[in-house]
């Protein structure tokens, strides 16, 4: 069988059996943070070190994502294995026309061989999906209670959801274990003009799979994000500081409705960071 020397693979895979694995072995194993960027990171090691690298994300959403990184090693004949693991995957046909052979197992073990077949290549491991972990917001009422029916929010899928009606325009972002493109979704709503403030609530995993969008050329004043971390981010808070973002940390334990209110009426492009600890 062929050796593994290289693999890149999702964040959200971290603890994964197969990857563990490979780490006591020594293989170099990088984390990437969001899975559009790992097919690319993958054929840049590739075309370097003229080496096999796998790629390994989650079935779900993570590994759509992968798709235009595997045109581009399809095209430079490079020797990417893109590895799913789950049965989340509804994409098969697609992959396959930027894929030299598609295999199904049930193991890793049965990759035995078939890293001997020419790539790029696409491996299913059927398992199931590893859920998104979702955290709880405690500051839902408050955020509830100080939103209009002239204001947004929209909540993200890394945020528990709770039995509680609001007065504001209310959207439940996304596909189930798709943690991509929030912060772009509540940017594209504000560009219709038709409320106030538009929130997104989301998680700091949510914040950094997209936090490109902040420096989008229609960014606007309208737009609020709060993000419910474990404890204040110092990058974060850099990165919209840099980008003309008003910033503000609050220990989501204290958060007072007043408060909360005050920021919303500011009227100025903010991210409000809602720490659990400090």
């Amino acid at each position: 069988m062929a050796s593994i020397k290289y693999i890149v693979y999702s964040s959200d895979l971290e603890g994964n059996e197969f990857i563990e694995n490979q780490k006591s072995k020594g293989v170099f194993c990088i984390s990437v943070l969001d899975a559009r960027s790992a097919v690319y990171i993958a054929t840049g090691i590739s075309a370097q070190n003229k080496e096999m690298v796998l790629v390994c994300l989650n079935s779900s959403n993570s590994s759509r994502s992968a798709f235009s990184g595997m045109t581009e090693a399809y095209y430079r004949k490079l020797p990417i294995v893109l590895v799913t693991f789950g049965k989340g995957l509804d994409y098969s046909k697609e992959i396959k026309d930027v894929a030299l052979g598609h295999y199904i197992i049930n193991d890793v073990e049965e990759m035995t061989g078939i890293l001997d077949n020419e790539a790029p290549m696409h491996i299913e491991v059927t398992g199931k999906v590893k859920e998104t972990k979702k955290v709880q917001c405690s500051s839902m009422k408050i955020i509830g209670e100080v939103l209009t029916k002239d204001d947004y929010l929209y909540i993200g899928q890394g945020i528990a959801t709770e039995d509680l009606s609001f007065n504001c325009k209310t959207v439940y972002g996304g596909m189930s274990n798709c943690l991509e493109g929030a912060l772009a979704n509540v940017l594209g709503a504000s560009l219709a003009k038709k409320r106030r403030r538009y929130v997104g609530l989301l998680s700091e995993e949510e914040f950094l799979h997209d936090m490109n969008t902040l420096g989008n050329i229609n960014v606007n004043d309208s737009l609020l994000y709060i993000l419910v971390c474990d404890k204040k981010n110092k990058l974060i808070e850099d990165y919209a500081r840099s980008l003309s973002f008003d910033t503000k940390s609050i220990m989501e334990s204290e958060l007072k409705e007043k408060e909360l209110l005050d920021i919303v009426n500011t009227k100025k492009k903010t991210v409000l960071l809602l720490c659990k600890e400090a």
